[in-house]
Parts: C-alpha cells; sequence; structure tokens
C-alpha cells in the first residue's frame, strides 16, 4: 500500500472511532451519508524532501558471501488535509468540526504515535456554508498539516573482491 495511503487509512479510521461518525472522502460521486459527517480531501500530497540515508551490514542472500548492505532512506515529508463538518443545522455542523479539531490537536495524540504520525499544524475552524440550489449546506472546517515518517531500503549484494586499475585513460592527452 502507498505511504499516503495507509496514513489517510490510519487517520479516517482513528477520527471514525473518536468521533462515531462516517468519515468521507469529499471528491467522491453517489449519495452522501446522513448528517452530520465529516469529509476529508489532501489538498497536498507531498511537501519537503528532508531524508537521511543510513547503511548497515545485513546476512546475504547469497551464499557466496557473508553479508550485503543495506542502505535505508528515512524521511519526513508531510501533507495538508482539508477537514469539513457536513450538517443541516449550524451549531451541529460548528460544534462537530471543533470537535475534530480537537482530536487533531490534543486528543488523538497518542494514537497518532502509534501510527508514526505528527500533526504539525491545525487551522482555527471557520464557516465553509455553501448554498444549495434552495437552502444551505452549513459546513465548517479547518486544515491539518501532517507528518509522517517514512523509510524505503535498497540491498546491495556484496563483493568478493575488486581490482582498482592504477592506470587512468585520458581520451584527451593535450590536456595533461
Amino acid at each position: 500500500m502507498h505511504h499516503l495511503q495507509k496514513v489517510k487509512n490510519d487517520i479516517v479510521r482513528g477520527l471514525h472511532d473518536y468521533m462515531g461518525m462516517p468519515i468521507v472522502p469529499t471528491d467522491t460521486a453517489g449519495r452522501k451519508p446522513n448528517y452530520p459527517y465529516m469529509a476529508y480531501k489532501i489538498t497536498t500530497p507531498y511537501e519537503g524532501n528532508t531524508f537521511s540515508l543510513a547503511d548497515e551490514a545485513v546476512p546475504s542472500e547469497n551464499p557466496k558471501y557473508d553479508y550485503d548492505i543495506k542502505v535505508t532512506r528515512k524521511e519526513q515529508p508531510h501533507f495538508t488535509l482539508s477537514m469539513s463538518a457536513y450538517s443541516d443545522d449550524e451549531d451541529k455542523a460548528r460544534d462537530t468540526a471543533q470537535q475534530a479539531a480537537d482530536w487533531f490537536k490534543f486528543i488523538g495524540y497518542h494514537y497518532f504515535v502509534t501510527c508514526n504520525i505528527v500533526v504539525i499544524s491545525t487551522t482555527n475552524v471557520t464557516d465553509r456554508t455553501q448554498q444549495l440550489v434552495d437552502d444551505y449546506e452549513r459546513r465548517y472546517g479547518f486544515d491539518v498539516r501532517i507528518r509522517a515518517a517514512r523509510s524505503i531500503s535498497k540491498r546491495i549484494e556484496g563483493m568478493e573482491t575488486f581490482n582498482f586499475d592504477s592506470t587512468i585513460n585520458n581520451p584527451h592527452p593535450a590536456t595533461q
């Protein structure tokens, strides 16, 4: 499973368990859940490129070698998630959005730790109400920036011997 997909699934599962209501993607066709519900959209899927590399000797998969080198790239990309509470009642939409924001800011902290997720920041809850033909759909929402640890590894097979040639072949002798 793609890293962002796993992080998104962890967040949706945790928020659903806390809120006890549907948490659905914003941009989906089809029937909407009954009010109230939360919707999310990943507005910035991958920000940041800070990383570190680590090498370690690991037992070789090739019987000719004792060890291979495992190279691991560790990074902590972040992304922005836009959250909105939907309701036909303004107070319910606002209170639902605030409850979800509180989960991201503080209540869900230990859950996030178990998922290797860090909440970087949460914006204030704001009115996002939309007019629908002859009525209004009450929406209140906020944005949250998330950072999640990610690592990718590759194995480099060991070498028995390697001979270095001490002569340098220069195709342009005049430049020496």
